[in-house]
């Protein structure tokens, strides 16, 4: 039994060590590639959006929005990730990686700030 939760212990460290190796690639690579924002921007959505199309297709898990009052909460949401994506990759484009790393935080302050006023 202890052998089973040291195994899932180690595999969720795992899984967070290599989120965190992604999050921190993300601010340096947006620094030194050499194209315009909007062109990372895409190229990283319609990648992500790739996988997460696969895995979901893997896991047989359903991306249909079954309630129509949802669709003003996705849209809402999708407009300020996409807000925070583009000021993100403009910040590592005109300053330091370390002032791109703050403002990478500043979606889900954004969200959690925002979410009363959407939510009961």
């Amino acid at each position: 039994m202890v052998s089973l939760i040291e195994n899932t212990h180690v595999k969720n460290l795992s899984f967070l060590l290599l989120a965190t190796l992604s999050i921190s690639a993300s601010a340096i690579l947006g620094k030194y590639i050499a194209l315009p924002p909007e062109v990372i921007i895409l190229c990283r959505a319609s990648f992500a959006a790739v996988l997460i199309y696969i895995f979901c297709k893997i896991k047989k898990i359903d991306l249909k929005i079954k309630s129509k009052k949802d669709y003003s909460s996705f849209a809402v949401n999708g407009f300020f990730l996409g807000a925070h994506w583009v000021t993100y990759f403009y910040a590592l484009k005109r300053s330091n990686v370390a002032l791109g790393m703050l403002s990478l935080y500043t979606f889900p302050v954004m969200a959690a700030l925002l979410e009363p006023f959407f939510s009961k």
